[in-house]
């Protein structure tokens, strides 16, 4: 075994303060390691997937899929940035809603809706007031997966995302869930973003999810306004606008969620003038 004894190491970058050594030895320190305010550590980053198999607790990683920095307690990795420690949308100690959220930069956040099991969910904190979780993601690569009241793609604990290649979707129950425990007072709480055709379609708060039947089986699901809390149009399309919205009245103004989904072929959003559209579902 041999010793280096230092009491300073110096180097003019961070690259160059770092000591190099052979895989089979370890290197142990005594005493007290301690870097200046102007110093810094590199962390690992990597997919969830390249977790280390068996890290020693306290091992730090940056995670590129949820974008933040987890640390390994010894069981679990946990996340220690992005939100206050302690703080609500922790998996210690999940959001039940997303106003609690607020004033947080947009990511990755643990969330349980009362009743519901905990997942990881992407929330937007910069658009119409922040609050919004992404629920869905409507993609017409795999056409009408979304018209259910089922899950959609939910591996784990972990909801859709905005990279997602295919539909995801969390459960109407969940969802559901997620609305009754809101502290959301305002007008329109669920939002429609249609990617393809650059458009928003914003959904009366009264309404309740239902992304399978018909929306002319409540009211309120064709109440919908193009802009956030602004003007509502009762639309009251037929029985072929699905979930939300409207699938042919406009002109090209709005659209639905789903459309006709008896006829096999309607992907995405839809709107009869506009065609389909990949999209996203957000609630707050």
């Amino acid at each position: 075994m041999s010793t280096l004894r230092v009491s300073e190491i110096y180097g003019s970058t961070a690259t160059d303060r770092k000591i190099t050594m052979e895989n089979s030895n370890n290197l142990v320190i005594t005493g007290t390691l301690s870097q200046n305010r102007l110093s810094r550590f590199t962390l690992p980053i990597g997919h969830t997937a390249q977790r280390p198999s068996s890290p020693q607790a306290g091992h730090m990683r940056m995670n590129q899929d949820l974008g933040y920095v987890e640390v390994y307690n010894g069981s679990t990795w946990y996340r220690v940035s992005g939100a206050v420690v302690g703080g609500a949308g922790t998996q210690a100690n999940p959001a039940t809603n997303s106003q609690q959220l607020a004033g947080l930069s947009s990511g990755v956040y643990w969330i349980q809706p009362g009743g519901q099991t905990a997942y990881q969910m992407y929330v937007d904190n910069a658009r119409f007031g922040g609050g919004w979780v992404l629920v869905a993601h409507v993609r017409t690569s795999t056409c009408q997966d979304h018209m259910t009241n089922s899950a959609v793609r939910i591996s784990g604990t972990t909801g859709p995302r905005t990279t997602d290649t295919s539909t995801s979707k969390m459960a109407d129950s969940w969802i559901n869930a997620l609305v009754n425990g809101s502290a959301y007072t305002g007008s329109t709480r669920y939002w429609m973003e249609a990617t393809g055709f650059n458009k928003n379609v914003f959904i009366d708060s009264n309404a309740t999810v239902d992304l399978l039947s018909s929306a002319s089986n409540e009211n309120a699901r064709t109440r919908i306004s193009t802009t956030y809390e602004g003007t509502l149009s009762d639309r009251g399309p037929n029985t072929g606008t699905r979930g939300f919205g409207d699938h042919h009245t406009s002109g090209g103004t709005y659209f639905a969620y789903g459309r006709h989904p008896e006829q096999g072929n309607n992907c995405g959003f839809r709107e009869d003038t506009n065609g389909s559209s990949n999209g996203y579902l957000w609630v707050k």
